[in-house]
């Protein structure tokens, strides 16, 4: 039994190291990533939730986004997995929201 207990503690403390080192920031597609991006929208328009567009944050914005606040917003949001998004939907947003940030040279709304 302690064995098992021992192992499951494992399990949960190594799981979200290897999500984390799952999401590769340097990857993605940004022209899938401008298709993602509307997906999000359509609850991300300002009346569901904040309105985002990638023109909203700065290049080193996204990518604390992505990295840090991401994770503690996917919590706040149980229907999260129901919506089955994927690693690499997530990479493909980023590459597109990088792209096109506010200190990009193509920045861009989605207005």
């Amino acid at each position: 039994m302690k064995m098992y207990r021992t192992a499951v503690m494992t399990v949960l403390l190594l799981l979200p190291t290897s999500l984390a080192l799952s999401f590769n920031p340097d990857g993605g597609d940004a022209v899938k990533g401008k298709e993602s991006f509307a997906v999000c929208r359509k609850c991300h328009d300002g009346s569901k939730a904040t309105s985002m567009s990638p023109s909203s944050k700065t290049k080193k914005q996204w990518g604390r986004y992505f990295d840090n606040d991401f994770e503690k917003l996917k919590k706040k949001m149980p229907e999260w997995d129901s919506w089955g998004y994927t690693t690499e939907f997530l990479e493909d947003v980023h590459r597109y929201a990088v792209e096109h940030a506010l200190d990009s040279d193509k920045p861009q709304t989605c207005d």
